[in-house]
């Protein structure tokens, strides 16, 4: 997934990056060890970013990174102040993506890049047609939908933030492709990865009456 998402994200150094939302460190670790010579500064919550901090020391305690805890609305940071930001997996939790985009202009200095990385659930092929995998993946989709949220943004993106006030908005997607002849893809994408965050969701769905126990 590093190499998918993270392989053309890399910045000058004295770069002044934004990451917002970094949850546990999950991608910062990625982007400092591409860009060790750039300042990032993040913000999350604090339990959060307490294990972000630690993952991002052990594996590069040369990095420039500057933790802040912020509300992405309330940022605490000067008008321009970034030359770029970062965003991944973040938006799609969020009631207002689009109010959340341009909250951010404020901080990002004219001329500079966003970068956005969402998913886009729906976007799932199988080969057999799988109704009851449709099924599992359709109530992640309505539960995430409940308050406000959107498992399907990544098929949204341009007009989200071209309407957002950023010019020179390009839109490239990524797909993951497995078989049996990629055996570490099945492992580490389809079982690990997507099948897990399906899992996760089977208590709250049985609960609401999406689906049966045995579908």
């Amino acid at each position: 997934m590093a190499q998918l998402l993270h392989a053309d994200t890399t910045y000058p150094a004295g770069s002044k990056v934004l990451e917002v939302g970094c949850g546990v460190g999950a991608q910062t670790v990625h982007l400092v060890e591409a860009s060790l010579e750039a300042h990032f500064a993040v913000d999350v919550s604090a339990a959060s970013l307490a294990q972000a901090r630690a993952r991002v020391t052990a594996l590069f305690p040369q990095g420039h990174v500057t933790w802040h805890q912020a509300n992405l609305f309330e940022l605490p940071f000067s008008d321009a102040e970034f030359d770029h930001i970062f965003v991944c997996f973040v938006l799609e939790h969020l009631p207002a993506p689009r109010q959340a985009l341009t909250a951010l202009r404020r901080v990002l200095r004219p001329g500079g890049t966003l970068t956005v990385i969402e998913g886009d659930h729906g976007s799932t092929f199988f080969h057999p047609h799988s109704p009851y995998a449709h099924a599992a993946i359709d109530c992640l989709i309505q539960l995430q939908a409940a308050p406000g949220a959107n498992a399907l943004i990544g098929r949204e993106l341009h007009p989200l933030i071209a309407d957002a006030g950023y010019d020179d908005v390009t839109v490239r997607p990524r797909t993951v492709y497995t078989d049996r002849s990629r055996p570490t893809l099945v492992d580490g994408f389809t079982r690990n990865t997507f099948i897990a965050m399906i899992e996760s969701v089977r208590k709250g769905a049985l609960a609401a009456g999406l689906i049966t126990p045995s579908d």
